[in-house]
């Protein structure tokens, strides 16, 4: 007896233990790829898994990443990081687009009678970038918008796109950074609705080409003045 079982011991699983196995790894495949791979991979979200597990982003990014290939004159993409060589630092790529001139630095002073109207504007090449900084001494409506150098096809010869705009309750400043989506001229128009004067103060950096100015449809082209 002792001889029988230790042969049964070592004999293989039955075929229906088998089929069993086979069946179960089946149901726990199709399991995963609904639960999983289709809101990880694909966007689907069939039984609302990936929605509750955090997944939903991650086909999200990878179609980003497929379908917008990032040009050497485009804003950078997001900041990826490649390990360094044994006993480097890590590389960290995405961070910056290189420029083949010096930045330029602009400060002047607008002053808007009531009911007028003034545009900024400044040369950027496409993926330039430039910080900036406008404060008034009142409420102001304004549009911050660009103007590319070559229009798209059948478009209308004042073709412009707008960035951000106020044309109702208007603010008395706005900091940022700008990075131009295009080669062309880029910033704002003001518009005084008040029944006083406004002074408007406006210090930019970055790398742009030349100034437009453009009141009472006069343009008037400058040079960058230097903060004081």
């Amino acid at each position: 007896m002792m001889e029988d079982n230790s042969i049964a011991a070592m004999q293989g699983p039955s075929k229906g233990q088998i089929a069993k196995a086979t069946a179960v790894a089946a149901v726990v495949a199709v399991v995963i790829f609904f639960t999983v791979v289709l809101p990880a991979e694909y966007g689907k979200d069939p039984l609302h898994t990936g929605a509750a597990l955090g997944l939903m982003n991650l086909s999200k990014s990878s179609a980003a990443t497929t379908s917008s290939p990032v040009t050497v004159d485009a804003t950078p993409a997001a900041p990826v990081l490649e390990a360094g060589a044994a006993g480097e630092a890590p590389v960290i790529k995405g961070t910056f687009v290189a420029q083949p001139n010096g930045y330029k630095t602009d400060s002047r002073e607008l002053k808007l009678g009531p009911g007028e109207g003034m545009e900024i504007k400044y040369h950027m090449q496409k993926g330039a970038g430039m910080v900036y900084s406008w404060a008034a001494n009142k409420k102001v409506q304004y549009e911050f918008h660009g103007e590319p150098d070559i229009k798209p096809a059948g478009a209308a010869e004042d073709y412009f796109e707008s960035y951000e705009k106020d044309d109702t309750v208007g603010e008395a400043q706005a900091h940022g950074t700008f990075t131009a989506p295009s080669t062309g001229i880029q910033g704002w128009f003001w518009d005084n609705e008040s029944a006083g004067p406004v002074t408007i103060k406006l210090v930019t950096a970055g790398f742009y080409d030349y100034i437009l100015q453009n009141k009472d449809d006069v343009k008037t082209r400058l040079q960058p003045t230097d903060p004081k």
